[in-house]
């Protein structure tokens, strides 16, 4: 099989900058929309409106990307023996542990600044499922747990933990039980137990795991599509079939009163089109519009983590303090150049305290049969 030789690709950086701007860019919008509107003419404001209305698809992005990027990850260094993966959850949770806990101190200190301390958001009980990644989104009145401190962008970061632990048993099991079965088989089994999860939340009791399958799918198809980047497997009529159920989901979502499906419909057809995009920019070189790309967001995209866990706290203060648009304009150039050196810096921190043997109860189960 065809194989591709690789390095860094600077581009994922930069859409995760241009996904981090957008979803920030979001929020400064929403908290400030009257001060545009009354600033703006109404062609500008309807586009920034629009661009600012992208925010989910901008989620999305950084679900398809994560999936695209352990695609890559995993070609490199295979998940093959118990030491693999325990190296595997290693990285991942240096990853996304430090910011993440910086996030909720944030929020703690900007509740404690504002006087919000009070509020359920900042309960020792809805801290302990923010540490557990138990959040979901506070729009959905079910949820165990919300977003710690008003920080309402960290829900997508416990799908994001769910992804990461559950990709490795996902690949084993894969490799090990189901390796003759076409990747059509394994797509249309992961999508029937994401209708059975959100069918068994609604009729029966609300799990948020069973939720977070949703955002699964998106992420596993950025998984697939690495394949192409990989071993130049096109997949042409799966991302087809896709991209077109994507969009008839999308045509008919007034039909379809699921917000989860609505998600996961526009997550195929992001997916999709970034699938296509890799092939037809692998075809026709646009080694200027990368470098474009590159020039303007990549410093940003390697914050973006950081960027996108930290603003909103910020962003609430602004509020309620009543700081005025133009600064909070001023401010964001240096929020981002802080980002970027403290998720820099955050890359560097050995947590030696997080390298444990994970796969130990899988040892002893191997040791006692």
């Amino acid at each position: 099989m065809k194989i591709r030789e690789f390095g860094r690709l600077k581009i994922l950086d930069s859409i995760r900058g241009i996904a981090a701007v957008i979803v920030l860019f979001h929020h400064i919008f929403k908290l400030n929309k009257e001060t545009f509107k009354e600033t703006l003419n109404d062609p500008f404001f309807n586009i920034l409106n629009f661009i600012s209305g992208l925010n989910k698809e901008a989620v999305l992005l950084f679900f398809v990307i994560s999936g695209f990027s352990i695609g890559l990850s995993t070609f490199k260094r295979p998940l093959v023996t118990l030491s693999d993966l325990n190296t595997y959850f290693y990285r991942r949770l240096k990853r996304i542990l430090p910011i993440y806990w910086i996030a909720i101190l944030l929020s703690l200190g900007i509740g404690i600044i504002t006087n919000t301390i009070y509020l359920i958001d900042f309960s020792a009980f809805n801290l302990i499922g923010n540490l557990l990644f138990l959040q979901t989104s506070d729009s959905i009145p079910e949820s165990w747990f919300i977003p710690y401190g008003l920080n309402g962008p960290l829900w997508s970061l416990s799908y994001e933990m769910f992804f990461y632990l559950l990709f490795p048993f996902v690949y084993f099991f894969s490799k090990k039980y189901l390796p003759k079965h076409k990747l059509y088989v394994k797509y249309f089994g992961l999508i029937f137990l994401v209708l059975a999860g959100l069918t068994f939340n609604k009729k029966v009791i609300f799990i948020p795991q069973l939720l977070f399958l949703t955002g699964f799918i998106v992420w596993i198809l950025g998984y697939i599509s690495s394949e192409y980047f990989t071993h130049y497997k096109k997949n042409k009529l799966f991302f087809t079939c896709n991209l077109v159920v994507g969009f008839l989901l999308i045509y008919y979502e007034n039909k379809i009163p699921s917000d989860s499906i609505n998600f996961v419909s526009k997550g195929m057809v992001i997916t999709s089109i970034f699938h296509f995009s890799t092939m037809l920019f692998d075809i026709i070189k646009v080694k200027k519009f990368e470098a474009f790309l590159n020039f303007l967001f990549f410093k940003i995209g390697e914050g973006s983590y950081a960027i996108y866990a930290l603003h909103y706290p910020i962003l609430v203060y602004f509020e309620m303090k009543n700081i005025s648009l133009i600064y909070q304009l001023i401010f964001m150039p240096f929020f981002f150049v802080f980002c970027y050196h403290l998720e820099k810096k955050s890359l560097k921190w050995k947590l030696n305290f997080l390298q444990r043997n994970y796969t130990k109860p899988i040892a002893l189960l191997k040791t006692n049969k």
